[in-house]
């Protein structure tokens, strides 16, 4: 029996023993090496109360895991001489503009390789269209970018983000004289095989044979997942198990003719801001240790009821996908960490371990650099002063000399001091103290409170859906009833309400809907 074999049977086992106590209408798994072999397991219905099964054809939205075949298509792109990896934005967007605190011309350094390994500096949500709001009109999406404030100094740093992204799909749609899903299709999909493949909702949402999203969160409020994504390139992406294993076998065939080999590999190179970095994400690739030693390629995608994990081991050869029609598990996590602990040859391949991300030191010998820092998902490092002398932990300074990022020197993860001790006084209206949430269709997601404390404001943001244990950042006014945090989001306090990192907060006392609130 061959390593995609032997996998694949582990991996029914493992989904037919978890998935009934998981809560997940529907699933297709796919595997496959680099000699054409494939396995294929699909389980469940489309959509919770329907009889209609998966099949190696349905469609699912793959969220994020979009943002990786947005920029093998602007490599496409590239390869046919369109625009160029290090080209300024400035050449193909000349009107492009985005605010800045850090910088005076923040849209001179950015590029179209700072797009695609977010670099570039942007928030990840925009004023319109967002995993927050709706709004299916991509080009309004994109002119609201340029009302969004840079988190950063461009270059600084890599920082996740949709909006890098989703300007990397506009200009392929500039230069190609065309709509972004149509030089998707005719360039790459149609060239793989990837007939059931497509960034065009119209399409998606015609398809007879395509899983329904889920989130228990909406559905416990009768509210129904929105169904159209307005980030196109970075996550609207529709793709079926067949498909994504072709482009899998692209990959692991280095291209196999459809993207020359060394531009491919580009894809692979993360910034690194220390020589010892040993992952990182490059061209909307995370570059990763699982496990400590095995090198995976992957990239995953969450959201409007979809999860998804796509992920390959280079020097095994082997692949494999993971496609899901519901949010309230973790499985596709899970069985990626199982399949590449399986094919490794791991004895205790329960699923359970998964990426390997040290964390920084904890102590620091420079008084000065102590304090808390907050990373993407919400992990919180405490830098503590000691006694004794050591090497203390990269630390990087904004341009007024603050130290304000620490570095993970094993994967280049940043996280964002909460609190600068040199920030000025600020101070925001009574009016606007008190508890606020974003909402997705209605439904309240997640608690914000507003405060003030003394001479300094503070938005407080909820960890684990709650206020309890709430991360407190210190904000600073920049004008124009705008405040900066210390992680470089935006809060705006405006007439027509309130935003925090572009997404909408509605006042706890305004909510239509109020089940599950947790102030």
């Amino acid at each position: 029996m061959g390593i995609v074999d032997h996998a694949g049977a582990a991996v029914d086992r493992f989904v037919r023993e978890r998935m009934p106590h998981s809560a997940v209408p529907g699933m297709a798994v796919g595997l496959c090496d680099q000699a054409g072999n494939r396995w294929t397991g699909t389980y469940g219905v489309t959509a919770v109360g329907g009889s209609q099964p998966i099949r190696t054809s349905t469609l699912f939205s793959v969220q994020s895991t979009s943002k990786l075949v947005t920029s093998t298509v602007v490599l496409v792109a590239v390869q046919q001489g369109l625009l160029g990896l290090d080209d300024p934005i400035s050449r193909h967007l000349p009107d492009f503009s985005v605010h800045s605190t850090f910088e005076s011309d923040p849209v001179a350094g950015i590029t179209v390789r700072r797009l695609l390994d977010h670099t570039a500096g942007f928030t990840h949500e925009a004023p319109v269209g967002s995993n927050y709001t709706s709004g299916d009109d991509f080009d309004e999406h994109v002119r609201s970018i340029s009302r969004t404030h840079l988190r950063f100094r461009t270059g600084n740093h890599h920082e996740y983000s949709n909006l890098g992204v989703d300007l990397a799909g506009y200009l392929v749609h500039n230069v190609s004289g065309g709509r972004f899903p149509d030089f998707a299709r005719a360039e790459l999909f149609a060239r793989l095989g990837m007939d059931r493949s497509t960034f065009d909702s119209r399409s998606w949402l015609a398809d007879g044979d395509r899983a329904r999203g889920h989130w228990s969160r909406l559905g416990a409020a009768g509210a129904q997942v929105p169904q159209v994504i307005p980030m196109v390139p970075s996550g609207g992406l529709y793709t079926c198990v067949d498909d994504a294993l072709r482009y899998l076998e692209f990959q692991l065939g280095e291209g196999r003719g459809v993207v020359r080999t060394d531009l491919l590999a580009e894809q692979e190179r993360f910034p690194r801001l220390v020589d010892n970095q040993q992952c990182g994400y490059g061209l909307c690739l995370y570059v990763d240790r699982w496990d400590g030693d095995v090198r995976v390629h992957h990239h995953g995608g969450a959201g409007f009821g979809f999860l998804c994990q796509l992920f390959w081991m280079p020097e095994l050869g082997v692949g494999g996908v993971v496609l899901s029609n519901s949010v309230d598990h973790d499985l596709q996590n899970e069985l990626a960490a199982y399949v590449v602990r399986t094919c490794a040859g791991r004895s205790d391949a329960d699923g359970r371990p998964g990426p390997v991300r040290p964390a920084p030191s904890t102590t620091v010998s420079d008084p000065a650099l102590a304090g808390t820092y907050v990373g993407r998902l919400g992990e919180v490092i405490e830098l503590i002063p000691k006694d004794s002398d050591g090497v203390d932990p990269l630390v990087l300074t904004d341009p007024d000399g603050n130290a304000r990022y620490l570095v993970n020197d094993f994967t280049g993860d940043v996280y964002y001091r909460t609190h600068l001790p040199s920030a000025p006084p600020s101070r925001l209206p009574d009016a606007s103290c008190g508890t606020y949430y974003s909402t997705v269709a209605g439904v309240p997601v997640a608690p914000f409170r507003l405060r003030q404390a003394g001479e300094h404001a503070w938005i407080d943001v909820a960890r684990s859906g709650s206020l309890d244990n709430a991360l407190s950042l210190q904000l600073e006014s920049i004008g124009d009833g705008a405040y900066l945090s210390a992680t470089g989001e935006v809060l705006r306090l405006l007439p027509d309400g309130a935003s925090y990192a572009n997404i909408p907060l509605v006042p706890q006392e305004d909510l239509a809907v109020t089940q599950g609130v947790d102030g």
